[in-house]
C-alpha cells in the first residue's frame, strides 16, 4: 500500500483549528507565547503549564509555517506602505505650481473703468492668470492640494503641501544626513578635572614638567608699571583737552601736560581689586 506523501504547508491558508489560527495571528503580532496562548482561548493552570503547552502547539504541523507567513505578510504590507508614502512625498517635492493655473485674455480697462480701445476702436486685452477649476485637475494633481481659500472675487485658490516639510520627511524616511551613532569611550565619560589629573599623573610618570590648568583660557595681564604703587597699570594716549576734563570728572583721569591735545595718564587698578579686564598699553 503506497504511503501518501505529506505536502508541506507554506502557511498561506488559515489553519483548520480556530484556536490554532488565533494563536498564530497573535504570535505574528509579536505577543509572547503565554499571552498569545491565553488570548487565543486556551486555558492553563499556571504560566509554566501555558508555556509548555504553547511550545507543544508551535511544534504542530502547519502552526510555525502559518506564523512565519503572517509575519512575512505584515512586513510586505509595511514595505508597500513605505513605498507609497515615499512616492507621495516625491510627488509633493516635484510638484509644478504652474499646473494649477491657466492664462486667459481679459479686457483692458482704463483708469475711469471704461474699456480701453486702440486707434481703430478695437478692444484691448491683457493676459492674466487664474486658478484652474479643481474638478478639471487630474486626480494625481488634486492629491497635492492641502487646502483651498476663497479670494474676494470668489475664486478658489489651491494651497499645495509644503515642499520644505515634504523634503524633511523624505530625508527622514530615507535616512539621509543622519549622524552615525558613536559609542562613548572611557575618555568621553571623564570630566575636565579628571582628564587634567590623568594627564598630570602621566606627565609625572614620564618625568616631564607640564602645567595643566585653566590659565590658557584667561587673558594675560598687562605689564605693571614699576613707578606706581601696587603694580597699577598705566595707559598713555593723547586725547582732546575738553574730553580730558570730562573723563577726569568721571574716571579720575589726571592731566600731565597742557595744550590743545595732550597726553593723559590713565591709572587703572589690577583686576583683583576691581574685577575688570586689564588695559593693555598701546604700542
Amino acid at each position: 500500500m503506497a504511503k501518501a506523501l505529506a505536502v508541506a504547508s507554506d502557511g498561506s491558508k488559515p489553519l483548520k483549528n480556530n484556536l490554532h489560527e488565533r494563536y498564530a495571528r497573535f504570535r505574528a503580532q509579536a505577543l509572547p507565547r503565554i499571552v498569545a496562548f491565553r488570548k487565543a482561548g486556551n486555558t492553563a493552570k499556571n504560566d509554566h503549564v501555558a508555556d509548555a503547552n504553547s511550545c507543544r502547539l508551535e511544534r504542530k504541523p502547519g502552526v510555525r509555517e502559518r506564523i512565519d507567513y503572517l509575519v512575512g505578510q505584515a512586513q510586505e504590507r509595511i514595505a508597500e506602505k513605505r513605498a507609497a508614502l515615499e512616492e507621495q512625498l516625491w510627488a509633493v517635492v516635484e510638484a509644478d505650481i504652474g499646473a494649477f493655473w491657466e492664462t486667459y485674455e481679459a479686457a483692458k480697462t482704463g483708469k475711469d473703468g471704461k474699456l480701453a480701445t486702440d486707434q481703430e476702436g478695437k478692444m484691448l486685452t491683457v493676459r492674466k492668470q487664474r486658478a484652474k477649476l479643481i474638478n478639471d485637475l487630474p486626480l494625481e494633481a488634486r492629491k497635492l492640494i492641502e487646502d483651498v481659500t476663497i479670494d474676494r472675487n470668489g475664486n478658489v485658490i489651491p494651497k499645495l503641501y509644503s515642499k520644505a516639510q515634504a523634503n524633511a520627511d523624505l530625508r527622514k524616511l530615507l535616512n539621509l544626513g543622519a549622524q552615525e551613532h558613536r559609542p562613548e569611550n572611557d575618555l568621553a565619560r571623564l570630566s575636565n578635572e579628571e582628564l587634567i589629573q590623568g594627564l598630570r599623573d602621566q606627565a609625572q610618570q614620564l618625568g616631564v614638567e607640564i602645567k595643566l590648568d585653566y590659565s590658557f583660557a584667561q587673558q594675560a595681564p598687562a605689564a605693571a608699571s614699576p613707578d606706581l604703587p601696587g603694580g597699577e597699570v598705566v595707559d598713555h594716549e593723547p586725547v582732546a583737552a575738553e574730553a580730558d576734563h570730562k573723563a577726569g570728572d568721571v574716571n579720575g583721569v589726571a592731566d600731565v601736560a597742557s595744550g590743545g591735545t595732550k597726553p593723559v595718564t590713565r591709572v587703572a587698578q589690577q583686576p583683583e581689586f576691581v574685577g575688570a579686564r586689564p588695559v593693555r598699553p598701546k604700542k
